[in-house]
């Protein structure tokens, strides 16, 4: 991983908001202090003015996380953590506290960073703590004791730090693995129908109104026979053949996806009616001359019906693309199957009807 994705947050909206809460929450805490108890600055003018700079930018820090996380350049979230070390050291010093409650404020950037960073930034602010919580102790208190603290914190904060990054990391595996299955049908391996609609929605709104964008609806002939002959089993191994046969058809950019049951999908970017046509017609003809291999051996005979819309020429949003397909589609199926139907007309070529293929 590069040094840029290194100071990249896991999650921006997620680390903007932490960050906020932290920040936020440690400017609060120091004005409550302050003004309920005098001598939590030290009762000093400078410990006074040291610890409301120091809440003033807790506040700015949080702000600024909260209202353009976006926009944020990728070192503002490497610094969030380091700021807040900063801003405890310096007031631990100025006011002479080495207490625990003076101390607690440096667990909080690690808590951040193991949570919201990648492990090497997390673990270089847990390298910033440590070190920080050794120049508060060794200089305010007396060296047995300054050795006895630091070695609590630091043991402590470590572990925290440790089972926080490995509990991202698996969150993280976890996520990635949902969105996996969620994006890939198990059965055919094609996208699935959120992936297909969420890559048409870009199609339909990333161009100028002009831009044409096909839709090609898929569904195989006679599927209930297929399973009733065949099995289960079988009516798979049909569709896996099919959605192979599907992909192989199909130019770079395209997404193909399994709708659900036999019904296929191919969504075909920039592409006009011609080029489509001529897709769909190389994926009749494919089909019709490859028999599907059987589970059990043999091959069944497959053949299917496609309609084709394109936009603009047929609709100009996804919902009716996926109308103006279907139409089609039907029209194909009532004219005898094993065919394409353009949406609106003209009507390609009828396909001849296939010679008989033996099981076996």
């Amino acid at each position: 991983m590069g040094l840029r994705q290194e100071l990249e947050p896991r999650d921006r909206a997620s680390a903007a908001r932490a960050g906020a809460a932290f920040a936020l929450a440690g400017a609060a805490v120091l004005g409550v202090a302050t003004a309920a108890s005098p001598a939590f600055t030290g009762g000093s003018t400078l410990g006074l003015v040291t610890t409301l700079a120091m809440a003033a930018v807790l506040v700015v820090l949080g702000v600024v996380a909260l209202r353009a996380p976006d926009r944020l350049p990728r070192l503002f979230w490497a610094g969030v953590p380091t700021v807040v070390v900063v801003v405890t050291l310096v007031l631990d010093l100025v006011t002479r506290d080495a207490s625990a409650g003076g101390q607690v404020f440096l667990c909080w950037p690690v808590l951040y960073a193991a949570y919201e960073l990648r492990p090497r930034l997390a673990y270089a602010v847990l390298l910033e703590v440590v070190l920080a919580d050794a120049l508060v102790v060794l200089l305010l208190l007396p060296l047995e004791r300054a050795l006895s603290d630091l070695a609590a914190v630091a043991a402590t904060l470590t572990v925290v730090c440790l089972l926080l990054v490995r509990a991202r990391d698996r969150e993280e595996r976890l996520n990635a693995e949902l969105r996996r299955q969620a994006a890939v049908d198990p059965l055919t391996g094609l996208a699935t129908r959120r992936v297909l609609d969420e890559a048409a929605r870009c199609a339909l709104d990333a161009g100028a109104s002009a831009q044409e964008t096909a839709l090609v609806l898929v569904d195989v002939d006679e599927f209930k026979a297929v399973n009733d002959a065949w099995g289960h089993p079988g009516g798979d191994a049909v569709l896996v053949h099919v959605a192979a046969v599907l992909r192989g058809c199909c130019r770079e950019g395209a997404t193909v996806a399994r709708l659900g049951g036999d019904e296929l999908a191919v969504l075909l970017p920039g592409c006009g009616l011609a080029v489509a046509s001529e897709v769909a017609e190389r994926f009749v003809r494919a089909v019709r001359a490859a028999p599907a291999p059987l589970p059990e051996g043999g091959h069944a005979p497959v053949t299917v019906s496609v309609g084709v819309a394109v936009r603009p020429r047929d609709a100009t949003d996804l919902r009716g693309l996926y109308a103006a397909a279907d139409a089609a589609l039907y029209e194909a199926k009532r004219a005898g199957r094993d065919r394409v139907r353009l949406a609106g007309g003209p009507a390609s070529p009828a396909a001849a009807p296939p010679e008989p293929a033996p099981v076996g």
